[in-house]
């Protein structure tokens, strides 16, 4: 039987980042998401059953609870974190399956563990390279304004 193959610690411990960061993220995405449905079900319920007068300050603040939860949603960027955290993640796993199995781009090579170790490294530069592209943008879109 082969030996099993070492994955460095620092790029399963990336990966494990990356998949607690996309877990977390769909987390809050979904609360937020279901919060506003939940909010934006009641307010013709309240509309229509509400004959009381403060009917109309409860569906005011059942909009305004939507448009906040919006505009965290929309500061937080929670949906598109999750996915791309997510796609780094899976990036990395397809990475160590190909690696661990001889296959794709490890097939025949000379230094397998070498040639792994750049492609993992790449997927973890190309999401930091992400990040910081984000920063400069909201940083010159702030300039701007």
């Amino acid at each position: 039987m082969e030996p099993e193959k070492v994955i460095p610690a620092h790029i399963l411990e990336q990966s494990n980042f990356f998949a607690k960061k996309a877990r977390s993220c769909r987390e809050v995405y979904m609360v937020m998401r279901g919060s506003q449905v939940v909010l934006a079900a009641a307010i013709p319920v309240v509309s229509i059953f509400g004959s009381w007068g403060s009917a109309r300050y409860v569906t005011a603040a059942l909009g305004a609870l939507i448009s906040i939860t919006e505009g965290l949603q929309q500061l937080g960027q929670f949906q598109q974190n999750w996915f791309r955290y997510r796609a780094a993640r899976e990036g990395l796993r397809r990475e160590q399956f190909l690696y661990e199995m001889e296959a794709g781009p490890y097939k025949e090579v000379a230094d397998p563990m070498r040639l792994f170790v750049e492609r993992a490294d790449s997927i973890m530069a190309d999401e930091a390279a992400k990040w910081v592209d984000l920063g400069n943008r909201e940083k010159n879109s702030e300039a701007k304004a």
